[in-house]
């Protein structure tokens, strides 16, 4: 066991550009960078804190009137244009190996350690478990979020060592079971790949991504929004890049991110992949399922990296439950962030 020091940090292995959003004109064939546009509406009282006290009793003198009235609100949205023959959604992605080495780290016996510990990941085949679920989350258009429900969606991946395209198609019905059919030779070449670029500092990798996605007329669109304190009176506003005269909506390059880690279904009872994070928060459920009680957190975890080299390098069977750990240690070290012991 190693006792964690207080400078330790972690450059992030994958590097994510934003996401743009396209759409292709009917007629022309013409693609045309997608835009936000802003109104006002007029919305419900239906807020808790409009009828009641914090403590749940009733406000005094609230009268029924005062409850229809409307609440007007200012916000972002994106609909498609009546010619809009589909959208595409592109953004880049750079593959590294800074995993296998800490940043910057106050204790040399705790840097040894983890080094120790991600070359023996590498031997043992973890990078290439982990390579599997990353490519799985971009081929099954994790990444699109709310605008996952189309009519069809068609994901493309650029090889940009040597220009090769690789094409899914029918994404909207595989992503139901994950079915890679037709698709199984060359998902497990690009799982090779992204694996070879996580292990080895010279084979970092540069590839780009492309949906191409088929919407019913005049859907609605959903990119990342922003969370503004500059006093805008916009309720939701969405995230833009200045393209020209327009102000092109995207995917930030975080909530790309935040979608292919989501891979984290290590811990104890777990039904569903999570993002990797160091106490494995979960927001839908309000909870976090690597409390450090769980002795299943990375602060945890990590201070037992000398003894899973061992097991790793050892050529015993590893047990399930204790594979697991490792697999959600190597994980967050590709995430990369902050790792020291002391006050934020």
């Amino acid at each position: 066991m190693i006792v964690l020091c207080n400078q330790l940090s972690q450059i992030r292995s994958l590097f994510f550009s934003p996401g743009f959003f396209f759409w292709t004109h009917k007629k022309t064939g013409e693609e045309i960078p997608l835009e936000t546009q802003t109104r006002t509406t007029l919305g419900l009282r239906d807020g808790f804190s409009k009828a009641y006290k914090k403590d749940g009793s009733i406000k005094k003198n609230l009268s029924r009137l005062e409850l229809s009235y409307g609440n007007p609100q200012t916000i972002d949205e994106c609909i498609l244009s009546p010619l809009t023959e589909f959208v595409s959604v592109r953004f880049s992605l750079q593959v590294t190996a800074y995993s296998r080495e800490l940043h910057s780290c106050s204790d040399p016996a705790v840097r040894k350690v983890l080094k120790e510990f991600a070359s023996a990941c590498a031997q043992f085949g973890i990078y290439n478990d982990l390579a599997e679920r990353y490519l799985l989350n971009i081929l099954m258009g994790r990444w699109l979020w709310l605008n996952q429900k189309t009519k069809s969606t068609e994901i493309s991946i650029t090889d940009l060592d040597d220009n090769c395209i690789y094409t899914i198609t029918d994404v909207h019905k595989r992503r139901r079971t994950n079915d890679l059919s037709t698709f199984e030779e060359n998902y497990k070449k690009l799982a090779n790949r992204f694996s070879k670029a996580l292990m080895n500092d010279n084979d970092y990798w540069d590839l780009v991504i492309e949906a191409r996605l088929k919407f019913r007329d005049f859907a609605e669109i959903f990119p990342s929004q922003v969370f503004s304190d500059d006093g805008k009176d916009r309720s939701r506003t969405y995230a833009t890049y200045k393209h020209g005269d327009m102000n092109q909506v995207i995917f930030t390059s975080y909530k790309l991110a935040a979608a292919i880690h989501t891979i984290d279904d290590w811990f104890p009872g777990a039904d569903m992949w999570l993002r990797v994070s160091a106490y494995g928060s979960d927001r839908q459920h309000s909870t976090a399922h690597r409390h450090p009680e769980t002795g299943n957190d990375i602060y945890s975890l990590m201070k037992h990296a000398d003894e899973f080299t061992k097991l790793l390098e050892s050529g015993d069977q590893i047990p399930h439950e204790t594979l697991n750990k490792i697999r959600y240690l190597a994980a967050m070290m590709v995430c990369g962030g902050l790792r020291q012991v002391g006050e934020e």
